[in-house]
């Protein structure tokens, strides 16, 4: 079972819900991947040990991953994070035998897969950057991974300014 039936008011606390809604950025660092990776879906997930929540998204293909969606965490492409926490690359899904057959593949057409692993300033990880499309993509320019890791950083310590705004 991919989706969760969980109220999605509980799945992100008030203090997420209120830096989510404060950052505006979010929907541009989202454009700008698109732009960069020339995939047509970008995202941004928290990860809970069990769950992956979808905290923003930009989907003009219509991909059908919306904001407070829940996926079991171990059928994402970005639950490699939690093993290695390094810049993702795949260029051909359909042919990349460790993740091929992930269920979440087939059932959001996904051929190609860019993400980073997003970090708090204390070193938690929070979640996942990630770039998606039903079309294969080469992913050619060698600044690439060091510039989606420098746009998770962005989107970590804007979250953590946020939610730590709203703690006091």
């Amino acid at each position: 079972m991919l989706a969760s039936v969980t109220a999605p008011q509980s799945l992100l606390s008030a203090q997420e819900r209120a830096a989510i809604a404060e950052i505006e950025a979010t929907t541009s660092i989202l454009q700008l991947v698109t732009r960069l990776t020339n995939m047509r879906f970008a995202g941004i997930a928290k990860f809970t040990d069990q769950e992956w929540i979808v905290c923003s998204a930009y989907d003009p293909m219509e991909m059908g991953i919306d904001v407070d969606d829940v996926l079991d965490l171990e059928t994402t492409l970005c639950s490699e994070f939690c093993v290695n926490p390094q810049t993702l690359f795949i260029p051909q899904v359909s042919a990349d035998g460790r993740f091929a057959a992930r269920p979440v593949v087939k059932q959001y057409a996904i051929e190609s897969y860019a993400g980073a692993p997003i970090f708090l300033p204390d070193g938690r990880l929070f979640g996942a950057l990630c770039a998606l499309d039903s079309r294969a993509m080469l992913f050619d320019d060698p600044n690439l991974p060091e510039t989606l890791s420098l746009f998770a950083r962005l989107i970590g310590c804007i979250f953590f300014a946020n939610l730590t705004a709203t703690d006091h």
